[in-house]
């Protein structure tokens, strides 16, 4: 069996308050670095199916062939705020990439048709694309992503 449209494991996320002292307290506790970081405003977004603008600063780290993303809110309301309110830092989702745009979508609507929960949206137009959705199983969110590339960091931390 091929995977061509098959997802890989791109990262497992934690919402944090504080991204550059999560980061940096586990580059110096468990020498997980460097992490790359980026601030992520998504030309259209959407909360719970309304159009919601929010923004969030992203950091990553390789660990092996995956990545860990620590998430800090910055703008608007968002999945990751009611994360914070409701408890506090910690795992937020694990993230599945697809190679192109239309595997991402044609997953996405496979789990609607399932009625599943999309929680979150966020377009970021040429280079890319996101969705998260509830799963009950496990009670936790998935991600979707597609990216195009991403482009150089703002920052690093060692």
């Amino acid at each position: 069996m091929g995977t061509a449209g098959l997802p890989h494991l791109h990262h497992t996320c934690f919402v944090v308050r504080d991204l550059e002292k999560a980061a940096k307290e586990l580059a110096d506790s468990l020498s997980i670095k460097p992490w790359n970081v980026w601030t992520i405003e998504p030309e259209a977004c959407t909360v719970h199916g309304e159009n919601v603008p929010y923004s969030f600063r992203v950091a990553l780290a390789q660990v092996g062939g995956s990545s860990y993303e620590l998430i800090e809110p910055v703008s608007g309301e968002s999945v990751y705020i009611e994360h914070l309110e409701t408890r506090g830092v910690g795992f937020h989702h694990t993230c599945l990439m697809y190679e192109t745009l239309e595997d991402l979508r044609q997953a996405k609507d496979l789990l609607l048709q399932q009625g599943r929960e999309m929680i979150q949206t966020g377009d970021l137009g040429e280079a890319g694309e996101f969705c998260y959705f509830h799963v009950p199983e496990v009670d936790a969110f998935f991600e979707l992503l597609y990216l195009k590339e991403l482009p150089p960091p703002e920052m690093t931390i060692d």
